[in-house]
């Protein structure tokens, strides 16, 4: 079985979890008897597949500013002359974007990550509205579509009207915390809580910020670092200033995983207070590298976090801050939460999302 992965997510990524969640499943696919896959990305940003040894068929290229468009048009051009002797017994559509000319007839599976777009129209930043309308195009176009959460799916179903039949659940897992092994001295002045990923939109970091604010947290000195996302902006060190939050109180930091993992193993717990998720991902990084986690008991999480994480309301200020100043002073609740969190970790791998992913197509080519 030959499978063709488009360039769509890898035009727009330079790292991230979509992006990690194809490198991972092409790597499996690779390991598995009978199946060839293949990334065709012919001008890509991916810093993953720049260090890959995965079949690549592309070269990298330094993002540059405003050149989004440009770079997707050309990949859509150039790709069918990547494909040259390779032709495909299935496509998977990496995300919405792509509109690569392939022969006629071979099924098409698409993965959709989340609805965000399309339950929180209003907190997206000016010309997001053009993924709701590519999603809603290639979930219609596509054999099958993948969800990453059954709340995606209930999503995908309601929203779109796609036939339940035409979905499948299949979970992701962590690519953090494989080896078990310490991550050395911490990197960030401890003690600290964690947030990690963007901090716009529907990620409801600004309630974040209000909870610590008010809490007894940075008279405690327990700082907040969050990881990811781009610097800190003028309005964010404003808004910051405006709760009596100072730069010593919360701390911007990034890097590679390692630093990521490094920062999880020595926090005190991960927050994450998003209003949506289809899944989730930090909350099982966390779980892989022991460390605690309080999340929004709404969509995704709970379904799974389960058992292994403190939920809160993310439209509760005291509530999250409630939250976060009991898990700060209780190592026997962390502990607690390390322990399920280690337990829960047993429903996700890598090698299940690629052995359910392998009977989608099967599924697909026996019509």
């Amino acid at each position: 079985m030959r499978v063709l992965f488009d360039h769509s997510v890898f035009s727009l990524q330079e790292h991230g979890g979509i992006s990690r969640y194809f490198c991972e499943l092409a790597a499996g696919l690779a390991g598995s008897e009978g199946i060839d896959p293949c990334i065709v990305a012919p001008l890509h940003v991916s810093r993953l597949l720049r260090r890959t040894s995965l079949p690549v068929r592309g070269w990298y290229m330094p993002r540059i500013a405003r050149t989004h468009r440009l770079r997707q048009m050309a990949n859509n051009l150039l790709s069918p002359f990547l494909c040259r002797g390779f032709t495909p017994d299935i496509v998977h559509h990496t995300y919405y974007l792509a509109r690569t000319r392939l022969p006629a007839g071979i099924p098409r599976v698409v993965t959709v990550f989340d609805m965000i777009h399309e339950r929180f129209p209003e907190l997206m930043a000016p010309g997001e509205e053009m993924v709701a309308h590519a999603k809603s195009r290639c979930v219609r176009n596509a054999d099958h579509v993948i969800c990453i959460s059954r709340q995606t799916r209930r999503d995908v179903v309601e929203i779109l009207g796609v036939a339940p039949e035409k979905t499948s659940v299949v979970y992701l897992a962590s690519s953090l915390g494989r080896a078990g092994a310490a991550s050395g001295r911490p990197l960030a002045r401890r003690p600290y809580l964690l947030y990690v990923g963007e901090r716009s939109g529907p990620k409801n970091f600004d309630r974040l910020l209000q909870a610590y604010a008010r809490s007894g947290l940075p008279a405690a000195g327990v700082r907040l670092v969050c990881f990811g996302g781009p610097p800190v902006s003028g309005p964010e060190h404003q808004r910051m200033r405006a709760l009596g939050c100072g730069p010593e109180q919360v701390v911007h930091m990034g890097g590679d995983d390692s630093v990521l993992e490094n920062l999880y193993r020595h926090a005190l717990a991960l927050v994450y207070p998003s209003l949506y998720e289809g899944f989730g991902l930090p909350l099982l990084e966390a779980m892989a590298c022991d460390c605690p986690v309080l999340c929004s008991g709404v969509s995704s999480m709970p379904e799974v976090a389960g058992n292994a994480a403190w939920f809160f309301d993310p439209a509760d200020v005291e509530d999250m801050m409630q939250a976060m100043e009991t898990i700060a002073g209780s190592a026997q609740q962390r502990e607690t939460l390390v322990s399920h969190g280690r337990e829960r970790l047993g429903m996700f791998s890598w090698q299940r999302c690629v052995q359910e992913t392998i009977r989608v197509y099967e599924r697909c080519l026996q019509g």
